[in-house]
C-alpha cells in the first residue's frame, strides 16, 4: 500500500510533463507561425509602403510584442496612432490611423505633404491624387510656419476647402481655383474673416459676380475688387 501513493505521484507528474509538452509543441508549430500583417484603416498609405518599412520577419504569434510593433510603426511619419490585434489562430491585424494631410508643398527635393500639426509628410506610393491647396512661398525648414500654415488651414471651413487652390505664405494669401486673390493678413480673428469670406462669396454668386481680388486684411472693413 505505501509504494501505491507514489506510483499514484509519478503517474500525475508523468502527465502533466507531457501535457507541458504537448503544449510547448503545438503553440510552438507552424500553425501559429506567420509573416503577414493585415492592414486596416489605410486611406493614403498603401499595405506596400508599410510593409516594406518594417520588413516583419516570419514569427510565432505567441512570441510576438505587440507593444513594440505598435511603437514601430508610430515612429512612421504618416502613422499618427497604430493597434495591433491577434486572431486566432495566426492573423496579426494592425488598425492604423494616418495623419491627415491639409495641403501640398513644393520642394527642392520634390513635393511634401503638411498634416494640422504642421509635419511634414513624405508623399505616398500608388495613385493617389491629391484635391488639397498648394503651399507656396513657405520655407519647409521652418516650423514656425508649417505649425502657422497648419493652424490657418485647419481653421477654414469645409465650404471653403473645394474653392481655394493655393496659400501664400508671402503675401498671406488666397488664390481660388478660378483665379481670384484673397488677402487675409495677420492669422488673427480667423473665424471672423472666414465667416466673411463665406458671405461674401454667397452675395457674389446670388449677383452672378466674379471678384479679382477679396481684402480682408482689416474684417470690419473688407474690400471686394470685381472684374
Amino acid at each position: 500500500m505505501k509504494n501505491e501513493v507514489p506510483s499514484g505521484k509519478n503517474a500525475l507528474y508523468v502527465l502533466v510533463l507531457a501535457v507541458v509538452i504537448a503544449f510547448y509543441l503545438y503553440t510552438n508549430s507552424s500553425f501559429f507561425e506567420t509573416d503577414h500583417l493585415e492592414w486596416t484603416g489605410l486611406v493614403y498609405l498603401e499595405p506596400q509602403q508599410l510593409d516594406l518599412y518594417l520588413e516583419f520577419p516570419s514569427v510565432n504569434v505567441w512570441r510576438l510584442d505587440v507593444r513594440d510593433l505598435a511603437a514601430a510603426l508610430k515612429e512612421h511619419p504618416w502613422v499618427a496612432e497604430a493597434k495591433v490585434r491577434w486572431r486566432w489562430p495566426n492573423k496579426i491585424e494592425v488598425i492604423i490611423q494616418e495623419r491627415e494631410p491639409l495641403a501640398q508643398i513644393p520642394a527642392a527635393d520634390g513635393w511634401y505633404l503638411l498634416d494640422k500639426e504642421g509635419n511634414l509628410l513624405p508623399p505616398t506610393l500608388g495613385s493617389v491624387v491629391y484635391s488639397l491647396p498648394i503651399v507656396t512661398g513657405l520655407d519647409p525648414k521652418s516650423s514656425k510656419q508649417r505649425t502657422a500654415t497648419a493652424r490657418l488651414l485647419a481653421a477654414m471651413p469645409e465650404s471653403l476647402k473645394e474653392y481655394v487652390s493655393e496659400w501664400n505664405v508671402t503675401s498671406r494669401s488666397f488664390v481660388s481655383r478660378s483665379g481670384t486673390v484673397i488677402l487675409m493678413g495677420q492669422q488673427a480673428d480667423l473665424e471672423e474673416k472666414f465667416l466673411l469670406l463665406e458671405t461674401i462669396l454667397d452675395d457674389l454668386a446670388l449677383q452672378n459676380v466674379h471678384a479679382e481680388r477679396i481684402d480682408l486684411r482689416v474684417p470690419k472693413n473688407p474690400v471686394v475688387s470685381v472684374m
